[in-house]
């Protein structure tokens, strides 16, 4: 037993010593792309605020709902989710300790800031302003704190991280159209309006882009105990999606087979590894 505590301890130490030796450098054209679709994120709502007010396009938005099946818009727009966000990094990127603590500096700066801006602004949602038999709702019918969207900025944040750090084109493209559906679909199961989302995702990718350039240079979280709670926070985010599910539940099974296969990951990885 003891032996085996010290390959965990021995293990564990590697994983630490691989991060600490490995710089992070963010590529120039990287960050013009990204800081280019934040302005246009931005242009958007702006001119479209001014054009027709804040509530614009959110009708022609949400009609096209009804031509989409409600499973695949729950299952896209759980993509904002922050503690889906947590159990998919757990599984995706289960040994990367410098992105663990990318996802947890930008995580707790956007919960911080989104919150402050929710509840400044304190805006209804469509269907606190709206009849729910003249637009498409999907799922709960959340009434108050609206601006900005929290699942956009979420999903635009861990688009922008992992944007920076991913090689292939492809792949860096695919986070990002991925995040666009996202936002999309908070309009399209009618809990958001467009300016919202717009907003939300311009907010998310300044974040982003704020916590890698931070944590490319700040090295705090490579240390065991940050890592340890990093990582003890993705593990309980997998297990509160197992306790309290989530309220788009036909999302749920997808929910729960990333959720299992995070925390079979983790074991495998940080327990019974070879």
């Amino acid at each position: 037993m003891f032996c085996h505590f010290t390959k965990i301890a021995t293990n564990y130490k590697s994983i630490l010593d691989q991060a600490k030796s490995s710089d992070m450098v963010v590529p120039q054209s990287s960050i013009r792309i990204l800081i280019a679709i934040a302005i246009i994120l931005a242009s958007v709502a702006l001119v479209g605020n001014m054009l027709g007010g804040y509530h614009f396009a959110f009708m022609e938005i949400n009609s096209f709902s009804s031509l989409i099946s409600p499973i695949l818009l729950e299952n896209i727009t759980v993509f904002g989710d922050g503690v889906f966000l947590l159990a998919l990094v757990l599984l995706f990127s289960n040994r990367q300790v410098r992105f663990h603590w990318t996802i947890l500096f930008t995580s707790l700066l956007s919960a911080i800031v989104v919150n402050v801006l929710k509840n400044h602004f304190a805006m209804p949602r469509p269907p606190a302003e709206l009849d729910v038999e003249i637009f498409n709702l999907i799922g709960r019918a959340y009434q108050a704190r609206s601006f900005p969207s929290g699942h956009s900025a979420t999903a635009f944040l861990l688009a922008t991280v992992c944007f920076c750090y991913a090689k292939n084109t492809y792949l860096k493209m695919s986070f990002i159209i991925l995040a666009v559906l996202v936002g999309l679909s908070r309009v399209l199961v009618g809990v958001h309006w467009p300016m919202d989302v717009l907003v939300g995702g311009a907010l998310g990718i300044i974040l982003g882009l704020t916590g890698v350039m931070v944590t490319s240079k700040w090295r705090f979280g490579l240390s065991a105990p940050v890592h340890l709670f990093t990582l003890g926070l993705m593990v309980m985010a997998c297990i509160m999606i197992f306790v309290k599910g989530n309220d788009y539940t036909l999302a749920l099974p997808m929910l729960y087979i990333v959720s299992a296969a995070a925390l079979l990951q983790t074991i495998k990885n940080y327990i019974l590894m070879k």
